[in-house]
């Protein structure tokens, strides 16, 4: 009867320290999926907001040869396409270092694709990655420089209709001051990023420019003729 008794314990005692293991176990395996998923996203919004970050107003040519704008939201195929830089070329490779990019959402699955030349040949040439799974809705908006919101960019020109993203001449768009891109994960619910775009003006830079080199010219002739005057002074 003791001997029953003792097998009887060690037994209950064994099916406990089995049930708590195995709750540790599980417990370990749901945190290092959540660990990956989370590890996924952050990946994700980290590739996104490097090319949002290096964004250049630099429109490029279909395959037919027209120009698109450098940002637009406004192709059928892709939910939102950019020329961005940063591209690296450690190998000296004979390409340029922008790149253009696209985001697109397949299924649950959102893809960034990009090309290796920013005007394309007939060719294709294009590559596809997966940046995230599980997602279940991708919304973008734009604020204009009037801070309004929109959903399309390039916003439409007289609030009729959208404006053209094909065109022989080359757009003369500006970029917006900020995107929101908001996805819905099926772990994490919905999540929101804004992108803060660089406001850079290329024809004011110029000008700019142009100005400092005026102003540097007549800054040194005028050292040049108070020299001048002193040495005159001096040989008096």
């Amino acid at each position: 009867m003791e001997m029953l008794i003792a097998v009887a314990i060690t037994a209950i005692i064994g099916l406990g320290v089995w049930q708590v293991i195995a709750g540790v176990v599980r417990s370990r395996d749901r945190v290092d999926t959540v660990a990956t998923d989370f590890e996924g996203l952050q990946t994700a919004f980290l590739l996104i907001e490097r090319d949002m970050n290096q964004i250049v107003n630099r429109p490029v040519r279909n395959l037919y040869g027209d120009f698109e704008p450098a940002l637009s939201s406004r192709d059928n195929a892709y939910a939102l396409v950019l020329t961005h830089g940063g591209w690296r070329n450690p190998l000296g490779s004979r390409r340029s270092e922008l790149q253009r990019s696209a985001y697109e959402l397949i299924g649950e699955k959102l893809h960034r694709r990009y090309w290796i030349a920013l005007d394309r040949a007939q060719e294709d040439g294009s590559h596809d990655q997966v940046l995230l799974d599980g997602v279940t809705d991708l919304t973008i908006r734009f604020l204009t420089g009037d801070n309004d919101w929109v959903d399309d960019w390039p916003p439409s020109e007289n609030g009729t209709g959208p404006s053209p993203t094909g065109t022989r001449s080359r757009p003369r768009d500006t970029l917006p001051r900020a995107v929101e891109l908001t996805i819905t994960h099926r772990r994490f619910g919905k999540l929101s990023r804004l992108f803060m775009l660089p406001d850079f003006d290329v024809e004011k830079a110029r000008q700019d420019a142009s100005k400092a080199a005026e102003a540097t010219a007549n800054t040194g002739q005028g050292t040049g003729s108070a020299n001048a005057t002193s040495n005159g002074v001096r040989s008096e």
